[in-house]
């Protein structure tokens, strides 16, 4: 049960869905460039490809994300696999050809983005993805997930397997997340992209957050309840299969005439297709900054009384 599950980085989620997927998909080949023991991307089935064991399943690519890129769009082009392979969502940017390809190609290649934010800490603005979400995002053919817990990550992956002319990236993090609460009906909606999870009969404003922020909008919608301010709260682990539903289900999502305020740890441009010109996102539009997580959330205003300040702003407008 929700209620009784452990916090867990939604890395360690993947890991533990890949224990359940591997098994059953004899298609699965992984890897990672050289990260393996960060990216959670090898479970104790795969065996190791080598020179000596073309049985093996899992590929240490070595510190070249390009060159992993482009052998899994081969390996996908050739038939018969479905490669995933893993390095930190900052990396992209080495993997950016390839993937542009595996979307051009509409190749089903998964590719597995750890360490999501500034939450991986002390690494520093170097490792530290802020616009890589908005690249990927603006992508043509390529679906992006951002779980915020073990379910909606189960979800991702679920439509990784299943996306045959689209390829997927899983964008994880390295910081803990607290398992949601949902009904049926809301587990079934993670699929469409993005899903109310919390929702009032009289609502001022919509909250919407996407990974470990999910928790935190959840946590600023009680404290605003208690100010006799009623948020509605939207998860969305993935905006591009929930721009692509009709407006019917969008609208029922996101209320239409409510103030809206967008949380997520990175550039804000990813959602102002959703917003309205007095909407807010609490974003970062800086690179950023050498500290432990939670030094990093409080200097940049991930916090829930900034988060209920910025809402009640909102209200007020």
């Amino acid at each position: 049960a929700s209620e009784t599950a452990p916090k867990l980085a939604t890395r360690t989620a993947s890991e533990k869905v890949l224990a359940v997927i591997n098994p059953i998909l004899p298609e699965t080949m992984g890897g990672s460039a050289d990260l393996t023991g960060s990216n959670n991307t090898k479970t104790a089935d795969l065996g190791v490809f080598s020179a000596d064991d073309r049985k093996g399943r899992y590929v240490y690519y070595g510190i070249r994300e390009h060159g992993m890129a482009a052998a899994m769009n081969g390996i996908a082009l050739h038939g018969g696999l479905v490669p995933f392979g893993g390095t930190f969502l900052v990396f992209t940017d080495y993997c950016r050809p390839s993937i542009r390809l595996s979307a051009l190609m509409q190749q089903q290649v998964i590719y597995v983005m750890t360490h999501d934010s500034i939450g991986l800490g002390e690494d520093g603005p170097t490792h530290q993805p802020i616009e890589h979400l908005v690249t990927l995002r603006a992508t043509p053919n390529l679906n992006n997930w951002r779980p915020a817990d073990l379910v909606e990550t189960a979800v991702a992956w679920k439509n990784a397997v299943s996306s045959s002319k689209t390829p997927t990236s899983l964008v994880f993090s390295r910081q803990n997340t607290t398992p949601l609460v949902r009904t049926h009906d809301q587990i079934e909606n993670i699929n469409k992209g993005g899903y109310l999870l919390k929702e009032h009969n009289d609502p001022k404003l919509t909250l919407i957050a996407s990974g470990s922020e999910v928790q935190l909008v959840l946590d600023a919608a009680n404290k605003l309840e208690e100010n006799g301010i009623n948020a509605n709260v939207v998860s969305m682990p993935c905006l591009d299969i929930f721009l692509d539903t009709d407006d019917a289900y969008q609208s029922s999502v996101i209320k239409t005439g409510l103030p809206i305020l967008a949380v997520e740890l990175g550039h804000p441009n990813s959602w102002y297709k959703l917003l309205n010109k007095n909407d807010k996102v609490l974003g970062i539009d800086s690179f950023g900054e050498s500290a432990p997580a939670n030094v990093l959330l409080e200097h940049f205003g991930f916090t829930i009384p900034n988060v209920v300040d910025v809402a009640k702003s909102l209200v007020d407008a």
